[in-house]
């Protein structure tokens, strides 16, 4: 029977393992955007295979980095994962923002950056976001906006008109990752939508609204329902309520200023 000596040392020895692995895997991953990233500036554009190359790199880092427990590397390939969607043509600017997050990560993953003690949300607010070149001068503002929808086009309308308010949004559509995201990132405002996949969005309002992490942050509501209505299923009373339809764009503009960042 193997001591307790032994099992520790037989884990410690399967984390080092671990580690050497995500290490190599992450490298590999970070090397390629490299030379997506080089040869598009070279050629003066990134296409859009590129991109969805690139888009891959972010999502398979994501995915490693939390089954190691690197929750701030995971983040941050969240946010460049983010950044990424629907990104259809990129400037020089967007190329240098790309780099930006590769560069990151390649020193989050070689040790140069160490996760422990960084403040996580200070760290991603300093990264760069998914802006679309469509709103011109529109000044950007140091105001975070986490969206959780799924990726449609509904999500994608709403996307843009906080974009054009000059914030910083990022989106995830699992209940249980915006649950982990928003404890990280510690949003300005999460506007969540009524139908989600496992938890609906009155569960998941009410769940950010009991979560110490989290119920300090602003949260509203998209909806088809009234607000009596999603009351009525137990949505909390001074909880925003932004309706679909005709009255979205009036409802979107009472929530941000109710909460305060309009």
């Amino acid at each position: 029977m193997a001591t307790k000596d032994q099992n520790s040392a037989e884990n410690n020895e399967l984390i080092q393992q671990l580690e050497v692995e995500f290490r190599d895997s992450a490298s590999d991953l970070l090397a390629k955007a490299d030379d997506i990233l080089d040869a598009g500036r070279e050629a003066g554009e990134i296409t859009s295979d590129d991109r969805a190359s690139l888009y891959r790199v972010a999502h398979s880092l994501k995915g490693i980095a939390a089954s190691c427990g690197y929750s701030l590397t995971g983040g941050v390939a969240h946010r460049f994962e983010d950044f990424l969607a629907d990104l259809k043509e990129a400037s020089a600017q967007h190329i240098a923002d790309m780099q930006i997050f590769v560069d990151t990560l390649g020193d989050l993953v070689d040790g140069t950056i160490k996760e422990k003690g960084i403040n996580v949300a200070e760290f991603i607010r300093k990264l760069p976001s998914r802006r679309s070149a469509d709103f011109g001068d529109v000044a950007a503002q140091d105001i975070e906006v986490f969206v959780v929808m799924p990726d449609d086009a509904v999500s994608r309308h709403v996307m843009r008109e906080l974009q054009a308010c000059g914030y910083r949004v990022t989106r995830e559509g699992n209940s249980f990752k915006a649950i982990e995201i928003a404890s990280m990132m510690r949003p300005d405002l999460i506007i969540v939508t009524g139908v989600l996949d496992t938890l609906s969005g009155v569960d998941l309002v009410s769940a950010f609204r009991a979560m110490p992490a989290t119920g300090a942050i602003p949260v509203a509501l998209i909806t088809a329902d009234t607000k009596e209505e999603a009351i009525a299923d137990g949505l909390p009373e001074h909880v925003p309520v932004i309706r679909k339809g005709t009255d979205f764009g009036d409802d979107l503009t009472d929530a941000l200023s109710e909460v305060g960042i309009l």
